[in-house]
């Protein structure tokens, strides 16, 4: 940008908005401004002024977009008062803003992980948060922000895929560090003998090669002790204290989901880099976690129900259309401020339970027939096993600042931001590879960092699936094959990882983590919820199968058109085999619910729990004499990672 163009997209915001209040004071304010401004150093000395003038008025453009399905127009100006703000800070002599390493655990999962460096890519490219300069190719490279991919992949293919997208993220300006088992096992083996053996729930085995598939919580730990003994040092040297570490899943992106008119979208549109800074910079919090769009962050397991409530919905308003009448599925719904509307047991969590069924919106764009939709739908269907909920996708809903922020009880694993000091707080029971790891550390979070760990508006698209076939790449605790999906490992994870939640939730209340309870109230504790749990769960499956049947009476009826016709035996066909997958896996039979039903009384898994509970103590004191012990790894090891 050259200085003749200096406010020119202020200039236009002002023409745009002319005769509006707010736009008419910020007027008013920047010609305050320009009074003090007739050289560089003039506008040096009114930087925090223009700063503010500048963040004022992207505040009211991005509402104005929001408030219009986000105007493409609006958004151009919104993109375009950044990259101007931008250049306006880059006359300050030192930008004191803060480094971002963006961290990203992966396992086998390259065409996500390709999406989600893509994004970054994006981001970087749109907001141009800390500026950049170009390499020698001509290629703007991101002062401020490196991403770090942690693979935990187990097929050679894959990671050779991995170090190419890793690769190409680097070409395309953003530092990019590859950190494969062979680094990690590196890191691991040099771990002091003393700290191993307290330290193996959290990092798992210490052997070479490292072992693949050692599961997300894992590898965020050993991710936290790569950040604690090398990447901080060696990347940033005196400015690490300036650094904020940023953890991402693979199938996230730093996009959000919105609707315009009846169709969905997903398009950049939050300057996360920039605000989140913000956040740090003016109130005192150690971690930020942000929330996701898109696809709930939660297991199938957990959100059957609601899907069938909605199904039975679909085919009911299905029932009052003929085949080739124009698709009605596409009312402009607005989003709702429940984050937990997809969740079978949202009481538990303190919501509302008093759940509505959800008319599905229809996916498809331009002319087409309820037919049309119904083919899609069932398609969708099946990708429910995967982790898709295609009647309650959740949207983005804007609120006016991005610094507001509340106090937090759950950490999003696949979007949290925190500064080098909350290293200390590794993801805990790690080595069980149940679900709910985030919640857990949001309970024990919440507990010692009370108002210094909060939750923004800030959220990741979370995609869950390929939008090519709606199935998945790896995903933990599913195995497929032609003809099934089986839930019943992922199962098992979600209700033990439950009964870990819930108990650790009760035992906050009585002063864990910091005050040591004794193991028998740790276990009567985790005995009550188990049992609680079963019961709810119990009862889940008895509402599962009631409306699974009412599912099937839509397939078998001839009075219905869609069993009636070639045109539609696809999709009648989907169905079907959607409700023998949800009959296999939450039926009276299913494995995953026997499964369970004789852990519960084999005792073991509880016994495991409560001792893992217990545990914690020693095992925080260990991580954090380990943190304390000025580990570091020699300038040439292969733990420095592989920069591309």
């Amino acid at each position: 940008m050259r200085e003749s163009e200096l406010f020119n997209n202020l200039n236009i915001f002002f023409r745009i908005f002319l005769g509006k209040t707010a736009a008419e004071n910020i007027k008013k304010q920047f010609f305050s401004c320009l009074k003090g401004i007739d050289s560089r150093k003039g506008l040096c000395d009114e930087l925090e002024s223009l700063k503010s003038l500048y963040e004022t008025a992207i505040r009211f453009t991005e509402k104005e977009a929001a408030d219009k399905e986000f105007d493409e127009d609006l958004l151009a100006l919104q993109r375009n008062l950044y990259i101007e703000l931008e250049h306006i800070l880059s006359f300050e002599h030192t930008d004191t803003r803060r480094h971002f390493l963006v961290v990203i655990p992966v396992a086998d999962r390259p065409i996500m992980l390709k999406n989600c460096l893509e994004s970054l890519v994006e981001q970087c490219r749109i907001f141009q948060y800390g500026g950049f300069t170009k390499n020698t190719q001509g290629v703007p490279v991101y002062n401020k922000i490196r991403a770090f991919v942690i693979d935990d992949s187990k097929d050679e293919e894959n990671i050779r895929k991995i170090k190419k997208i890793c690769a190409e993220t680097m070409a395309a300006g953003v530092l990019t560090y590859y950190v494969g088992l062979d680094e990690q096992a590196e890191l691991l083996g040099h771990i002091p003998s003393q700290y191993k053996e307290h330290l193996q729930t959290l990092i798992g085995e210490t052997r070479k090669p490292a072992p693949s598939h050692k599961g997300a919580s894992i590898s965020r730990n050993i991710a936290y002790l790569c950040l604690h003994t090398f990447w901080l040092h060696a990347f940033l040297g005196e400015s690490r204290e300036k650094a904020l570490i940023y953890f991402l899943d693979s199938d996230e992106e730093f996009r959000v989901k919105i609707r315009r008119g009846g169709c969905l979208e997903d398009i950049p549109f939050i300057n996360y880099f920039y605000w989140l800074d913000k956040i740090f910079d003016t109130s005192d919090v150690e971690i930020v976690t942000g929330k996701v769009v898109g696809d709930p962050p939660v297991s199938p397991s957990v959100m059957i129900n609601t899907f069938l409530e909605d199904i039975i919905l679909f085919f009911e308003t299905l029932s009052r259309t003929a085949p080739d009448e124009k698709c009605i599925f596409h009312d402009n719904q607005s989003p709702k401020n429940s984050s937990a509307e997809y969740h079978d047991m949202a009481k538990l969590f303190g919501y509302n339970s008093s759940s509505h069924p959800q008319k599905y919106p229809c996916s498809l764009s331009g002319d087409h027939t309820v037919r049309d939709c119904l083919d899609d739908f069932s398609k969708r269907a099946l990708g429910f096993f995967y982790g898709l909920h295609p009647t309650r996708t959740q949207l983005y809903l804007h609120r006016d600042d991005f610094t507001e922020t509340e106090n937090a009880r759950t950490v999003y694993t696949g979007n949290y931001v925190f500064t080098p000091a909350g290293l200390r707080h590794f993801i805990p029971f790690a080595g069980l590879k149940l679900r709910m790891a985030g919640p857990v550390l949001g309970r024990i979070l919440r507990k010692r960092l009370k108002q210094r760990f909060v939750s923004s508006n800030m959220p990741l698209l979370h995609k869950r699936t390929l939008q090519t076939n709606y199935n998945n790449e790896f995903r933990s605790g599913i195995l497929a094959d032609n003809s099934n999906i089986d839930l019943s490992l992922e199962f098992n994870r979600q209700f033990w990882g439950d009964v870990m939640l819930f108990a650790v939730e009760e035992l906050a209340g009585l002063g864990y983590p910091d005050k040591r309870l004794g193991l028998s109230e740790i276990t009567k504790t985790a005995y009550a919820m188990q049992d609680k749990l079963w019961n709810l769960y119990k009862e889940r499956q008895a509402e599962i199968v009631e409306k699974t049947a009412g599912i099937s009476n839509y397939l078998s009826n001839n009075k219905f058109w869609w069993n009636r016709g070639s045109e539609t035996e696809g999709a009648v066909k989907n169905i079907g085999l959607f409700c023998a997958l949800v009959e296999n896996n939450f039926g009276v039979n299913s494995a995953g619910m026997k499964k369970i039903s004789e852990q519960i009384k084999e005792g073991s898994y509880l016994t495991m729990i409560g001792n893992a509970i217990h545990s914690f103590y020693i095992t925080d004191i260990a991580w954090n004499e380990l943190l304390k012990s000025n580990l570091r790894m020699p300038a040439n090891s292969v733990t420095s990672a592989t920069l591309f």
